[in-house]
């Protein structure tokens, strides 16, 4: 593992390892931690040939779906630093001057970039030593995390009782959301993604579902 990312490693690892249990559930449909992990190297390539790079900034936008977390880290995997930006924040994209911009919104463009498309590189990106998750808080305030995720990482074990079903009703731009979500993750959990969850003025909690 080295000096890589802690959170990372153990994202792909989960990812990878959690063959045919159910990691998301969402809209009536589900994800497989086998799928989501395909799903995942398939966003990481595609941000790769738009020409996202270490150190530039990108933004995300959209509602609750697995999408949103895979694209943060498809981002975070190329060492982009990621921030959250709310539905109606968009004044936030010019002034945080985002390298690019991402959305799950089946309407728009997977990738919006602002910047000058970096010549594809074939070389594999290393793994980034640490991640940075930004989310657009009230007014212009930004809530920023590093070493939280990496913290999580360490400490997040799978249940003693097996998988459970988590039901997320915060949105995953929300940092309660996101964190609660990629804590799941961590754990072999499924994620039951709540149809209403929207904006940061959401009660953001998660709770134990029996269905989904």
């Amino acid at each position: 593992m080295g000096e890589s990312s802690v959170f990372l490693t153990r994202i792909l690892d989960v990812l990878l390892d959690g063959g045919d249990h159910i990691a998301f559930a969402h809209r009536g449909r589900s994800m497989t931690y086998r799928e989501t992990f395909d799903t995942l190297r398939r966003l990481h390539a595609t941000l790769k040939s738009e020409g996202i790079v270490p150190g530039q900034l990108v933004a995300i936008t959209g509602g609750n779906a697995p999408e949103t977390i895979l694209l943060q880290f498809a981002s975070q995997l190329l060492g982009a630093r990621v921030v959250h930006i709310d539905e109606g924040r968009s004044d936030l994209l010019e002034l945080l001057e985002v390298d690019h911009v991402l959305t799950t919104d089946p309407e728009g463009p997977l990738v919006t970039s602002r910047v000058a498309r970096a010549a594809r590189r074939d070389e594999e990106t290393p793994l980034p030593r640490s991640i940075e998750t930004m989310f657009s808080g009230d007014g212009t305030n930004l809530v920023c995390y590093r070493d939280v995720y990496e913290e999580m990482a360490r400490t997040t074990q799978p249940n003693a009782d097996g998988p459970q079903r988590v039901l997320l009703i915060a949105p995953l731009s929300h940092p309660i959301g996101n964190r609660l979500t990629c804590k799941a993750l961590l754990a072999g959990d499924t994620v039951v993604l709540h149809e209403r969850a929207t904006g940061t003025g959401s009660f953001a909690a998660a709770n134990l579902a029996g269905e989904a």
